[in-house]
């Protein structure tokens, strides 16, 4: 979305990993949720060739040195394939089905230099997803939703709704193995779930406490951090493109962050991406950046933007931003404040058992 009156000088990108098996494919594939689809693959490397076009050209034909480019992945099986992918018109195309995670990692430090796996950024995923699925449990509305849906699963199969209250009633992050689970039923319970899934209140409510859940992302807003004040600061270390391969939490979290109004109109699907666009205007100062925020292909407008076009604002406006509210605490302090928001704020006495 750049124009003529444009130089981009920086793009921060976090995209959700590629589509996995879905649930049809249960009787005819071996079932491993860390395994990007056949079509999910497909999808991934096509949205990966949009972004090469749109931003890695225009800079350079060849991205991959220090100067130009970084890469930041979680450390699960999906993530690291999804960059692979999503950069294959720079990496060898291989056979990645049956590649052990320690494999993904040696064949992606080979091809994409300069990618960093860095679960620091990440570690505080299981901690703020466990605080969301306690929170949202407890909540009202979402108890009546559940009630029915189980009332729904229970008149078609009581061996469903058996599986489901035995998956569901775990650790989101420490469920059964979903093979055990989804077996002959698996299609009653994913049906369940779509309509939990569905309901977009639920990750509003999830996130619409975001002082309480500040650990979940201040590991990745920190790092944007960093990036762009080196470009602000013109660093010699200065990246052009930086990019984070991550899980819908994240971009969750990013949407939240940048306080966008109408945050029920994003998916968080598969392969989303939001991207931090920094750039000079040619009619402005050259040391004067903007940056603007897109979600897709869309625009997203920010409330605290000074400027009249809301779907930008001036760097120095979202580095002050970040410093007042995330890199002015260490992750132990925004740890120790979640525990005490969690205690005192969202579970008062006798909401849990």
């Amino acid at each position: 979305m750049s124009n003529s009156n444009e130089e981009i000088v920086q793009v921060i990108s976090l995209f959700r990993h590629g589509k996995r098996y879905a649930f049809e494919n249960l009787d005819t594939h071996d079932f491993i949720p860390s395994d990007l689809c056949e079509d999910g693959i497909d999808t991934t490397i096509a949205k990966g060739k949009q972004y090469v076009d749109k931003y890695f050209k225009a800079f350079s034909e060849s991205p991959f040195n220090d100067t130009d480019f970084k890469c930041f992945i979680s450390d699960t099986a999906r993530t690291i394939k999804t960059i692979i992918y999503r950069l294959s018109d720079f990496v060898p195309q291989v056979d990645l089905k049956h590649m052990k995670l320690d494999d993904l990692k040696e064949f992606t430090q080979k091809n994409i230099p300069n990618s960093i796996y860095d679960d620091n950024i990440f570690k505080s995923y299981v901690y703020s997803n466990d605080v969301a699925y306690k929170f949202f449990k407890s909540d009202p509305d979402f108890k009546y939703l559940l009630s029915e849906i189980e009332s729904e699963i229970g008149n078609k199969s009581k061996k469903a709704l058996e599986l489901y209250e035995s998956y569901y009633n775990q650790s989101l992050n420490k469920g059964l193995k979903i093979q055990q689970i989804f077996t002959e039923e698996h299609l009653i319970i994913k049906e369940a779930f779509e309509k939990l899934n569905a309901n977009k209140r639920i990750m509003d409510v999830n996130f619409s406490h975001k002082k309480s859940l500040l650990c979940c992302i201040h590991q990745l807003i920190s790092r944007y951090y960093e990036e762009m004040k080196k470009v602000k600061d013109n660093a010699p270390d200065k990246k052009k493109i930086v990019l984070f391969s991550a899980h819908d939490l994240y971009l969750t979290c990013l949407v939240q962050f940048l306080e966008v109004v109408d945050k029920r109109k994003y998916n968080y699907s598969f392969d989303d991406e939001i991207n931090f666009v920094i750039f000079k205007k040619k009619d402005k100062p050259s040391n004067k950046l903007y940056v603007r925020f897109e979600y897709n292909d869309e625009l997203m407008e920010v409330p605290f933007s000074s400027l009249k076009n809301k779907s930008e604002c001036d760097l120095d406006t979202l580095l002050e931003k970040i410093e007042k509210e995330y890199v002015c605490y260490t992750f132990e302090e925004i740890k120790s404040l979640c525990d005490r928001k969690i205690n005192d704020e969202l579970f008062p006495k006798g909401v849990l058992a």
